[in-house]
């Protein structure tokens, strides 16, 4: 258990002492009404008065008693209770990955079949969808993502491609390394692979067992689109591919462009891509028929044999029941206690007191809220978006022991991943331009893998950036976020070192009000600076065999030598109070749980099981501060009384 408001214990152990305190010195005024009364020893000493003065002293220990917990039960009621539970929820969610052959054979209906995928892409609910293209190599157009919005927008990008709209004909790029064109094989075992967990190693975040033959605890499916024209030698055969997929228990559903045969012959293209999807337990189909895109659906649906939890989620989740429900108690006692000490009149102010006290602390229990009111989201049911600085300068050599920015970046935003279990993850970076490296998607071994192959741009590209490079597209992202999912709030975290290498001023990194909930501009770098290793692109840079890196030089007039680059955390700020969240520097060894206290939004209950959260400001707090500070006259009060009990006499006689 945590305490949100632990600042308030201190405070009330203070004013509870204050109280102690003013009860001590002021004694000698609660004797202000004794009168002297002549051989009083002779009535303090008979056993009818001794017995009543030890039941006013036990009467008054249970007051006491009642009090002092009543204080503290309601002081640790108004520290606002959390517990912090790990649960992993059910899910019914599947991975499709969309295999598409890009090859010259394809060229005619590859925007036919991008209409196939769109259908499909908008059928789906809460399943994961990639995009991979491949000719004779593949590529990955997007990993698995639920990120609809984004899906889509790649999806109309590959038709503009495949239509020939000026401008788009990069989109294929990767796709041909001249060793033979349509590698259908090797194109479909590239698909394979795209799922987590698939080339080996440990489980990805779904728990799924790498290597052939293990049973995958999440739904998999390939829609492959193709004509099945092989121009080359490939490494895997269609059949091997498609045994490989078996062994994943990996569901294959064809789309062939052509017929559904190309004649009755085993051995031919539509024959052998036919029998290789029935083998995976899937189907086959002609890319025109109509009820390609439903079936498939259905088929992918059917997959699910039973819920399989899914990935952990922190909850945190206020719990005042405990310490109200004492408060309560014990301020039912103390008034009845008091009662009993001393019957006062209903309508004195002593009395509308001690009813004020059992009044507040029974309102608090009922857990009274504001709708409408700031909601601070206390699961990881979260957007959380890595806006990453990739300019030359973020190799600069000064984070911890003489490594590079990068370092302390990648560190930092699996450590937040770590903090944030369940939350949908995107990584957006920017040097000249701005890319969107993985959409929003809950797959960690995907953020894990995109974080740890992020590099700088390569030197001689660099033109000059600017470090609101990234607002056009971050803009975009989480308007896409917010309609899409409304009620999942959107965390922001930049990192990067705030040197601004474009001959104008920055772009203001404004975005419309309310997209963002939280995060933080983390900073790195040092005001000394370091030297920045050159990229030249190649996988020996760095210096192999003993080889010296080559540093990037200083080429301003009248300078010489290897350049440093300086954080500049005026800029960082800038960008801190535009985006509404604080800055952080982070250098190397510094805790995440004082980085996340301060970025996250804050905190509230999960209310129902599809992870929505309550809209709502909780008071009961505030009832429990007002009951703690009623009650402090009453325990100066009881503390004066057994004071007043101290022996009077002063010839030796006996209470």
């Amino acid at each position: 258990m945590e305490l949100i408001f632990w600042w308030l214990l201190p405070l009330a152990a203070v004013a509870a002492g204050a109280a102690a305190w003013v009860a001590l010195r002021g004694r000698g005024g609660s004797n202000v009404r004794r009168r002297p009364v002549a051989h009083a020893d002779r009535l303090t000493v008979l056993p009818e008065y001794q017995a009543a003065l030890r039941r006013h002293r036990r009467w008054l220990a249970a007051a006491a008693t009642a009090c002092a917990v009543l204080l503290a039960a309601t002081a640790v009621a108004a520290a606002r209770p959390a517990d912090v539970t790990t649960i992993r929820p059910e899910q019914h969610n599947r991975d499709v990955m969309l295999c598409l052959d890009a090859s010259g054979s394809m060229s005619g209906a590859d925007a036919a079949v991008v209409e196939v995928f769109a259908g499909l892409a908008k059928s789906f609910r809460g399943e994961r969808i990639g995009l991979t293209i491949f000719d004779s190599s593949a590529i990955q157009v997007f990993p698995l993502t639920d990120d609809y919005a984004y899906a889509q927008e790649q999806l109309q990008a590959a038709k503009d491609a495949f239509d020939g709209k000026p401008g788009s004909s990069g989109f294929l790029d990767g796709t041909w390394s001249s060793r033979g064109s349509s590698l259908i094989g090797d194109g479909l075992a590239s698909c394979l692979n795209s799922f987590p967990g698939a080339t080996g190693g440990p489980s990805g975040e779904d728990g799924n067992a790498a290597g052939g033959g293990s049973m995958p605890t999440r739904s998999r499916s390939v829609v492959l689109a193709t004509d099945n024209f092989l121009s080359g030698k490939p490494i895997l055969t269609l059949e091997q591919a498609a045994l490989l997929a078996k062994e994943r228990s990996v569901h294959v559903y064809a789309l062939n462009p052509g017929d559904l045969d190309y004649g009755g012959d085993s051995d031919q293209p539509g024959a052998r891509l036919r029998a290789a999807a029935l083998s995976t337990g899937g189907s086959y189909y002609s890319l025109g028929s109509p009820d390609a895109v439903p079936e498939i659906v259905t088929a992918v649906e059917q997959t699910e044999r039973a819920a399989i939890q899914g990935a952990p989620r922190a909850v945190f989740s206020e719990v005042p029941g405990l310490p109200l429900g004492v408060a309560l108690l014990s301020g039912l006692v103390l008034s009845a206690v008091l009662w009993h000490l001393q019957r006062t009149a209903l309508r004195s102010r002593v009395a509308v007191r001690r009813g004020g006290i059992v009044l507040l602390v029974l309102v608090a229990a009922l857990r009274p809220a504001m709708p409408g009111g700031s909601v601070q989201a206390a699961t990881a049911d979260l957007d959380v978006f890595f806006v990453v600085d990739t300019t030359t300068s973020m190799v600069a050599e000064d984070y911890g022991n003489r490594s590079p920015r990068l370092d302390g970046v990648r560190r930092d935003i699996m450590a937040i991943a770590e903090q944030l279990p369940g939350a949908r993850f995107s990584v957006i970076t920017f040097d000249t331009t701005a890319h969107v490296r993985m959409p929003l998607s809950t797959d960690t071994l995907a953020l894990e893998t995109i974080t740890d192959v992020m590099e700088p741009q390569v030197t001689a590209y660099a033109r000059g950036s600017s470090i609101t490079a990234a607002r056009q597209v971050l803009s975009e992202r989480l308007a896409a976020a917010r309609d899409s999912r409304p009620d999942r709030p959107r965390l922001v975290y930049y990192l990067g070192d705030g040197e601004q290498t474009r001959g104008k001023e920055p772009e203001a990194m404004k975005v419309d009000g309310g997209l963002v909930a939280g995060g933080a501009v983390l900073g790195y770098g040092t005001s000394g600076g370091g030297r920045m290793k050159a990229n030249t692109g190649q996988a020996s840079d760095g210096g192999g065999s003993g080889a010296p890196a080559n540093y990037v030089q200083d080429t301003r007039p009248g300078s010489s030598g290897d350049a440093l680059s300086v954080i500049d955390e005026g800029r960082l700020r800038t960008v801190a109070s535009q985006l509404g969240v604080p800055y952080l520097h982070r250098s190397a060894g510094d805790p995440v749980a004082a980085m996340m206290e301060r970025a996250h939004p804050g905190r509230a209950e999960r209310t129902d099981q599809d992870g929505s959260l309550g809209a709502a400001s909780e008071l009961y707090w505030a009832f429990s501060i007002g009951a703690f500070l009623l009650a402090l006259p009453e325990a100066v009060g009881i503390i004066r009384q057994l004071q007043g009990l101290r022996p009077a006499s002063r010839n030796g006689g006996k209470p």
